[in-house]
């Protein structure tokens, strides 16, 4: 009996030394990928456990993907040092004058009688320029404003030009820098003064002083900016007119996409801007139905979920995406 007592403890003992031995070489492991160095020992140690309880809630989650609960998986991604509450408190959205947005620009509604092509993709008309990474600055606004004037510009044009979102950063003094905006608001900007190119104004991950050269600014032909008020609009305006700027809440279960059709927890409140370049429809045969999806580029670099992309479950409203939903007319 004493002899049964001994070997379970252990056997309890070698299962957590395992464990343990596992968990520092996957430590070690993220650490390399992405370039992660810490200034204090104590530092080093409160990132381990926060990153160790990332650990267990992405090995939870994807145990559900793999037994078809979950549309989605997880990944420990460069967010994984951080905490449950650091991620929840992410925000790129300014809350500065964010009531009075739709009241002053045009709303835009599309014909009924137009029917939706049943995908969309703008990746497919080499007219979207790569995933780029905003970095520790709260500029996803103006990530994607630029990402859509690129597009809008190129389909017009049939030249794809990288533009400059350091000088929104800068210069856009109806939105705050680093600190965050709306890109509605960036767009008329854009009406106004147009935009450098990237080359010429390169992204610094900071605000600093405007820099601007209206001389090496391109001008474009804008009649309007506007918002779209529901999905089905959403989706008119993308098949018909090309991207659009959405804002959605890039809740804590967002932040660890891997890939998959995104149907996580999140609320309708946006903290974060990006740009939907397409929509499509999956069939799910766990449930048995359709699910209709958005495709959405981010910029947080290509390591993020589909190489900067993500699918997200579409005509639910997922994550506030409706409420800021915005884009541009060229002539």
């Amino acid at each position: 009996m004493h002899l049964d007592k001994y070997l379970l403890v252990l056997s309890a003992v070698i299962i957590c030394v395992s464990s343990s031995r596992f968990l520092n070489q996957e430590w070690s492991s993220w650490k390399t990928k992405y370039e992660k160095k810490y200034v204090t020992s104590y530092d080093e140690a409160f990132r381990r456990q926060a990153w160790e309880a990332t650990w267990h809630k992405v090995q939870n989650h994807n145990q559900k993907y793999e037994k078809g609960l979950t549309k989605y998986r997880m990944e420990m991604n460069h967010f994984a040092d951080m905490t449950t509450e650091e991620r929840n408190s992410r925000n790129c959205i300014s809350n500065r004058k964010k009531s009075t947005l739709k009241s002053n620009i045009p709303l835009k509604a599309h014909s009924k009688d137009f029917h939706l092509p049943p995908t969309v993709d703008w990746r497919e008309s080499k007219c979207v320029t790569n995933v780029k990474n905003q970095g520790l600055c709260g500029s996803c606004w103006a990530f994607a404003t630029v990402g859509v004037i690129e597009t809008q510009n190129c389909i017009k044009s049939k030249q794809l030009v990288e533009l400059s979102e350091q000088q929104f950063v800068d210069c856009d003094s109806t939105n705050d820098g680093c600190c965050g905006g709306i890109p509605a608001k960036a767009l008329d900007y854009v009406t106004h003064y147009g935009v450098m190119k990237a080359k010429d104004y390169e992204y610094s991950e900071k605000q600093s002083a405007c820099m601007f050269k209206n001389d090496d600014a391109l001008k474009f032909n804008v009649s309007k900016f506007y918002v779209l008020l529901g999905e089905e609009n959403m989706a008119s305006s993308l098949a018909l007119d090309g991207p659009i700027t959405v804002g959605i809440d890039a809740s804590e279960d967002f932040q660890l996409y891997k890939d998959g059709i995104f149907t996580g927890e999140c609320t309708e409140q946006p903290t974060h801007a990006v740009i939907i370049v397409g929509y499509g429809t999956e069939y799910d045969k766990e449930e048995g139905a359709e699910i209709d999806y958005w495709i959405i580029k981010n910029s947080w670099g290509e390591s993020w979920g589909e190489k900067g992309y993500a699918k997200m479950q579409r005509n639910v409203n997922l994550c506030g995406i409706t409420s800021m939903a915005a884009s541009v007319d060229f002539v």
